[in-house]
């Protein structure tokens, strides 16, 4: 069964970073480090933060590319969304796309010092409060520690993906672990 396309990523996302992904996944490690300490007081660069987290979060579940991405990654990386929804306000039901492109529009917002925008990118019933509460409450959004996890061992996992040259392929290598192969025999020609 194929699935479709990604979407491609929105260009403030990662500022036109050739795989999109990997620089969201990146950017929110480093944002998210020491349990997000960075992020407090600066709504702009946490909701840039969480969308970033987010558009990770779904390309791992559902971008072909990342299939060799291992579950339990996949796991952490949905339970800090969860983490992150939580206190930032963002509706636990809400569809990825809808909350990058909130949580995007009010970071462009915020940085071009219009809260009046910004507040409008996160209404209500979207984000809990709304408007300028949920800006309120990007600018406090505690430690995050499983964010903070998550996203360090995404990064860390996804650049042995790639130095292991399986960043992008569809299909798992195959790899015995020398189960079966104590005494068996193969003939010259690789049979």
């Amino acid at each position: 069964m194929a699935r479709p396309a990604p979407a491609p990523a929105p260009a403030d996302l990662a500022a036109g970073a050739p795989d999109a992904a990997r620089a969201a996944i990146g950017a929110a490690a480093a944002a998210f480090a020491d349990r997000g300490a960075g992020l407090a007081n600066r709504p702009d660069a946490a909701a840039q933060a969480a969308a970033q987290l987010e558009y990770a979060a779904e390309a791992f579940a559902t971008d072909p590319r990342w299939t060799a991405m291992p579950e339990g990654v996949r796991r952490e990386m949905l339970l800090a969304r969860d983490e992150l929804r939580d206190a930032i306000g963002l509706d636990a039901a809400a569809p990825s796309r809808t909350a990058v492109s909130a949580l995007l529009g009010a970071a462009r917002a915020l940085r071009a010092g219009d809260r009046g925008r910004a507040a409008a990118a996160l209404p209500s019933p979207l984000f809990r409060p709304g408007g300028e509460g949920s800006i309120a409450r990007l600018g406090d959004t505690g430690p995050l520690p499983q964010a903070a996890n998550a996203t360090a061992l995404a990064q860390a996992v996804a650049s042995r993906m790639e130095v292991e040259g399986r960043l992008g392929s569809t299909q798992m290598r195959e790899r015995s672990m020398g189960i079966g192969g104590v005494g068996l025999a193969r003939d010259p020609a690789g049979y």
